[in-house]
């Protein structure tokens, strides 16, 4: 894809930046938090042979077997890891792809679920403005989410205040927690998020990271291939909680995207909670509407990993069936391993369908100025 006229406008929602090295966040932090994340000047290591006393940062229990986790062409010319060369990500993506916009979503890691939500929330503060820095003032085609701290409502809209008016913060980008996303802790965050215009962007991070980490409906995987696979239930749940707790009832301009969850599921997910809506929906009076109607209204889905069926034409089937040609939203998930390319993972979707996807339904669900 190197042209423009064979796409009319693209909208990247899920580009991945990365910290080559922590220290790279030490002019945001204050010592304290210097000292306790084993960085900066306090960066000796000396108790990580201990069984307390040492900060390690909170990762996946589920490390990727691939030998090469990240795209082996993604590697900038200085030898850093892919996605740690704003300048390099810009030619080798956006230049190549003749992208509009590609959406910043932080790929190092967040610490959403972690026990300390203080440290958390600082470590979160100083990710947005490295993020801010680095990489949003260094070409006009990129835009970012925004992290916050989903287990302390209150730090969250504090952080929302703080930056999120910044016309290049185009989404929120809570990550998931072991409190399903119809709760009514999330309200205060989901009443600044409408106020402001921003989606809730939903993207795997914390599963099978730190203390308050969702589960997978019956257990922690064994394997990455399990626990990659297993992404859409936690997807899938949410949806569900979102829907039933009446969210989209007391906020209905709140937009919920959900990236690299997949999306064929949410077929069968309608259907099953129409048909009960139909029957139990006394117990929820205050779900007016058939939940699809909420779901093709309020939540977004992006495209990647998108699902490869036996006969390729047959997901293009299910989007129509559905109704979803304004639901999804393209992401390349650059530099990850399992990323889609423009050229190859949308042949069979009609022209019409691929501009919808590319552009108009990006455009639609963040809050973008064309």
């Amino acid at each position: 894809m190197t042209t423009r006229e064979k796409h009319n406008g693209l909208i990247d929602c899920d580009v991945h930046p990365v910290l080559s090295d922590f220290n790279e966040l030490v002019p945001y932090l204050d010592e304290s938090i210097q000292q306790y994340m084993n960085i900066g000047k306090f960066a000796k290591g000396a108790l990580s042979k201990q069984n307390s006393g040492s900060f390690k940062f909170p990762a996946s229990a589920y490390a990727n077997p691939l030998p090469v986790p990240l795209r082996a062409d993604a590697f900038p010319p200085n030898g850093d890891i892919p996605g740690s060369d704003p300048a390099f990500l810009a030619s080798d993506l956006l230049d190549r792809c003749q992208t509009d916009y590609a959406i910043l979503n932080i790929g190092h890691g967040t610490m959403s679920a972690f026990h300390n939500v203080e440290v958390a929330a600082k470590y979160t503060s100083a990710a947005n403005d490295w993020l801010y820095d680095k990489w949003v003032k260094s070409d006009p085609r990129y835009r970012m989410t925004m992290e916050i701290t989903p287990l302390d409502p209150a730090l969250a809209v504090q952080e929302i205040e703080r930056i999120g008016k910044r016309p290049e913060i185009v989404g929120i980008n809570m990550h998931c927690v072991n409190i399903p996303l119809g709760k009514r802790h999330y309200w205060p965050i989901y009443e600044i998020a409408e106020a402001y215009n921003l989606p809730i962007v939903l993207h795997p991070d914390t599963e099978g990271t730190g203390e308050y980490a969702a589960s997978f409906g019956v257990g922690p995987a064994s394997t990455y291939m399990e626990w990659h696979t297993s992404l859409g239930l936690i997807g899938q749940r949410n949806v569900i909680s979102l829907v039933c707790e009446g969210v989209f009832e007391r906020f209905p301009n709140l937009k919920v995207n959900f990236i690299e969850y997949g999306f064929s599921w949410i077929a069968p997910t309608m259907w099953r909670m129409d048909k009960n809506w139909k029957a139990l929906r006394h117990e929820v009076p205050w779900v007016k509407m058939l939940p699809s109607e909420y779901i093709r209204r309020n939540i977004r889905f992006g495209t990647q990993p998108i699902e490869e069926p036996a006969r390729p034409k047959d997901l293009v089937e299910l989007i129509q069936m559905i109704d979803a040609e304004h639901m999804l939203l393209f992401c390349s998930d650059y530099p990850h391993w399992d990323g889609d390319e423009l050229d190859r993972a949308f042949l069979h979707f009609p022209k019409e369908l691929r501009h919808k996807v590319f552009y108009e339904n990006p455009l639609a669900s963040f809050r973008l100025q064309p």
